[in-house]
C-alpha cells in the first residue's frame, strides 16, 4: 500500500486532491448513477481532503436534493467526489494515482434495491 496522504486527480490533471485517511471500506454501488459512472466510493472525513491545485471550477450534478451532489471535472468529465453525507465525503477511489483498484478489497452495496428512487420530474 502507498504511504499517506494519497494523491488523486481527474483524467486530464486539472483537479488534484490529497486524502489523508485509511484506504479502507471501499464500496461499489449499482444505483442508477454509480452503475453508469463506475464511481468507487471511499468514504472519508471531510477534513482529510485537501485541494492541491489552485481553485478550479468543478461541475456539480444535483440529483436528489441541493444538499449533496456529484462533483466532476468540467474538462474531462471524471467524477471525483460526492457530497451530502453529513461530515463525510465520498471520494472516487478510481482516481488514486498509482493504485490498481483490482488489488483492493471492495464491498458491494445494492443501491438499486436499497436506495429510494429519485425525483421523477
Amino acid at each position: 500500500m502507498m504511504p499517506r496522504p494519497y494523491s488523486l486527480s481527474c483524467h486530464c490533471g486539472a483537479i488534484k486532491l490529497e486524502v489523508d485517511a485509511e484506504l479502507a471500506g471501499l464500496e461499489e454501488c449499482n444505483c442508477s448513477t454509480c452503475a453508469r459512472s463506475g464511481f468507487l466510493h471511499w468514504s472519508v472525513p471531510m477534513e482529510s481532503v485537501r485541494l492541491v491545485t489552485q481553485k478550479r471550477n468543478i461541475s456539480t450534478y444535483l440529483w436528489r436534493d441541493a444538499g449533496g451532489g456529484h462533483q466532476f471535472c468540467p474538462t474531462c468529465g471524471t467524477g471525483l467526489m460526492r457530497t451530502g453525507y453529513r461530515d463525510r465525503i465520498s471520494i472516487n477511489a478510481r482516481c488514486i494515482e498509482g493504485i490498481d483498484v483490482f488489488t483492493l478489497e471492495v464491498k458491494r452495496y445494492d443501491g438499486r434495491t436499497l436506495m429510494p428512487p429519485g425525483p421523477t420530474m
